[in-house]
């Protein structure tokens, strides 16, 4: 453990020396892709740690930001634990090398805790400290997950408004879809302008994930005026509640299995599934969800 701290410590050294220049090395900033549902249970954050694992074995610098207030377990899930959370940084506690837990696959993780609610009672000091401590982010990682809480309430829709992509979580059954119409219905409302993408988790069979997708697609494009793209569909595994058991996320667990081919073509399509807009990396997205806050 003493060794990945100092590992992280010169990371962020050297994050410290490249902030700013971005434009000049060459690297584009930050994916910032918030994962969502409309209701919770349907396997959201399951899914955003083995995406995780997926896109870091395809050569993506990730860092996993768990910003679910109500069941906060991406660390359960992923297999790493952290002492600390996004307060520490927010209430200048800690230098950020000490808050990031280091998790498989050279993935990092940031717990939200509660310095997600936080945020919306910031002074202009501790705003201005977060947003440049918020920035080294952008020198090192190619994508920023955001795991979000389930529903519509507006700590959730904060998050989703301010992404530059993303990704709904849904189930076959009926009130997951309800839910996740119910999700795009309030996104709609606060016109917003994110890339939308689709992930169909437990379905059993080829006909039932297009009839689900189509369903979903169809009703958000002929009712809300959204376009949301496909990005694939998850078959039901029994492998996935072994892995939690495990503590692991399934696809260092049970790395052949149906789910894990599943997500590993999903994080496949992910990178080549570019966001139309330029990202606007971890330091724009921090500016938009604070500036939700206080709006």
């Amino acid at each position: 453990m003493h060794d990945q701290a100092e590992k992280l410590r010169q990371l962020v050294q050297t994050s410290q020396g490249a902030v700013g220049k971005s434009s000049d090395n060459g690297k584009n900033n930050t994916r910032v892709i918030t994962i969502t549902s409309g209701k919770g249970g349907v396997g959201k954050t399951n899914f955003t740690v083995n995406l995780a694992v997926a896109l870091a074995r395809l050569g993506q610098k990730i860092l996993v930001i768990d910003a679910d207030l109500g069941a906060a377990n991406v660390d359960v899930v992923l297999g790493c634990t952290s002492s600390y959370s996004l307060l520490h940084i927010i209430d200048d506690q800690l230098p950020i090398a000490d808050v990031i837990a280091d998790g498989p696959e050279g993935i990092r993780y940031l717990s939200g805790g509660s310095g997600i609610q936080r945020l919306a009672n910031l002074d202009e000091i501790q705003l201005a400290r977060l947003i440049n401590k918020i920035a080294l982010f952008d020198s090192w990682a190619d994508i920023i997950l955001i795991d979000t809480g389930a529903g519509v309430s507006r700590n959730v829709i904060n998050f989703v408004l301010a992404a530059d992509e993303v990704i709904l979580i849904t189930t076959p059954e009926p009130t997951a879809l309800t839910d996740a119409y119910a999700m795009l219905k309030t996104y709609s409302s606060y016109q917003g302008t994110a890339s939308l993408k689709l992930v169909v988790n437990r379905v059993t069979e080829i006909a039932e994930g297009e009839m689900v997708k189509a369903r979903l697609m169809n009703a958000a494009a002929r009712f809300l005026a959204l376009s949301v793209d496909s990005l694939g569909v998850i078959y039901e595994d029994s492998n996935l509640v072994r892995a939690v058991k495990k503590q692991q996320p399934v696809l260092l667990a049970y790395p052949g299995t149906i789910a894990s081919r599943c997500i590993k073509t999903i994080a496949g399509q992910l990178i080549n599934h570019r966001t139309p807009a330029a990202p606007q990396g971890i330091k724009g997205f921090f500016h938009k969800v604070l500036g939700f806050w206080n709006r």
